[in-house]
């Protein structure tokens, strides 16, 4: 792929994920409307405890493709890319099968009236969501933005709304289980579609004879990762989860509400990571530090600009967002600056995560996010007894400082690599 056409599709994928996050906030509104408010906050439960524990599922392999692959790529090494495909195809399903049969044993054995039945769709979720997630990582390394982006951002969303709706039509009631089989469901379906496409532009590499001895170089690597990822996953909703355990489910659902009000600024960090976690590998592979250096600059210019504009659009709209979702949510609105300058201060260490993940900073990395999860659920449980929702958000943006922190610290002691810019962004993507 050329630079020039690589840069075309990393500027689509930033605007289907702008668009992906419209729908999100529309899916969110429609479940809002449609569920009891109790009913939504359970909602909120089950699909934070999915998303927090996803990147277990994976194994680390999603983010170990960004590491390995845009290499194996830029070296034509077709046969690599196609055993690191299988590989990851029979580990993170053999893992997520052992996963739900786990959680369904301890699900019946809890009691599917009351918190049992969370765990059962969670642990049912969760080697969905697994492969989703390595799916994912597989086609953002390998350049294929749009695979990455539209099945999971903007066909999910609109699945799963238009099952609500269908269901609702017919006298359906929206119970937790409903809502469940909803997500897994629809989440089944976006699995299938990015695996048959994968599938079928990997079957141009030919065959390929198992290697024993990169499936221990790939085990090495996305071990430490599988531990960092599901760190930070916990830490991006521990905020949620802490709240979800101290407050009634009307609270978690305004908190959510506001945090959902704000995803256009979060999916910003995001759609960045789809292209510069594959940029910073082939920087590498060429060699040449001061390109690697000149990227990271620029992700971070790009991050944290695009982050100020989304949270300032988003705040400066959070009473009309807020009331989308029905009347006693307007509180979220300060909620909703706080939160938002959290996002900013996370933004300014751009793509450092995966800087440190394409250097092999495993440890490192692993060591921050245990760090940072530690701040935000020890923060979380001091402050919300006393604040409320407000304490969770204080929380999260204490922890997002110093999240920024710990990185750019790191990334300069280890590689004299500089993180922090506040300069605007040049006009190149890449």
């Amino acid at each position: 792929m050329s630079e020039k056409s690589s840069r075309h599709e990393a500027a689509l994928a930033l605007a289907i994920r702008v668009g992906g996050a419209g729908l999100v906030f529309g899916m969110q509104v429609l479940l809002a409307r449609l569920m009891p408010e109790a009913g939504y906050g359970g909602f909120v439960t089950l699909w934070t405890w999915m998303l927090a524990l996803g990147s277990f599922a994976a194994l680390g392999l999603a983010e170990a493709s960004v590491r390995f692959l845009p290499r194996y790529q830029a070296r034509r090494r077709s046969a690599d890319i196609l055993r690191f495909w299988r590989f990851g195809l029979v580990a993170v399903s053999a893992t997520g099968l052992v996963v739900a049969l786990l959680g369904a044993g301890l699900a019946l054995w809890l009691d599917l009236d009351g918190v049992g039945m969370t765990v059962l769709l969670v642990a049912l979720g969760l080697p969905v969501l697994g492969l989703e997630y390595f799916l994912e990582g597989v086609a953002r390394a390998l350049g294929w933005f749009r695979v990455a982006a539209v099945p999971v951002y903007i066909l999910r969303p609109v699945l799963i709304s238009l099952a609500c709706l269908g269901l609702t039509g017919v006298g359906v009631e929206l119970t937790l289980p409903v809502i469940g089989a909803v997500l897994i469901g629809s989440m089944a379906l976006i699995v299938m579609l990015m695996g048959a496409i994968l599938a079928r532009r990997l079957a141009r590499a030919g065959d390929a004879p198992p290697a024993a001895g990169r499936r221990r170089l790939w085990l090495a690597v996305s071990l430490p990762l599988l531990i960092w990822s599901g760190l930070d996953d916990l830490t991006s909703y521990a905020d949620v989860l802490v709240l979800s355990l101290l407050a009634e489910p009307e609270v978690v659902g305004v908190y959510f509400a506001a945090a959902r009000a704000l995803a256009l600024a979060g999916f910003v960090a995001y759609a960045m990571t789809l292209v510069w976690g594959r940029r910073f590998a082939l920087d590498l592979a060429s060699a040449d530090r001061t390109v690697l250096q000149a990227s990271l600059i620029q992700s971070t210019r790009l991050t944290l600009w695009a982050t100020i504009a989304a949270v300032s659009l988003a705040v400066a709209a959070g009473p009309w967002l807020l009331a989308a979702f029905g009347e006693g949510f307007s509180e979220g609105h300060a909620i909703m600056a706080v939160l938002g300058a959290g996002l900013v201060l996370r933004a300014m260490s751009g793509q450092a995560g995966e800087a440190l993940i394409v250097l092999g900073r495993q440890r490192e990395g692993l060591m921050i996010g245990a760090g940072v999860l530690v701040l935000t659920a020890g923060l979380a449980l001091a402050l919300v007894p006393a604040c409320g929702a407000m304490g969770a958000a204080i929380a999260s943006a204490a922890a997002m400082t110093a999240r920024t922190l710990a990185l750019s610290l790191v990334l300069w002691r280890s590689d004299r690599l500089r993180v922090v810019s506040l300069g605007l962004p040049s006009v190149r993507l890449a």
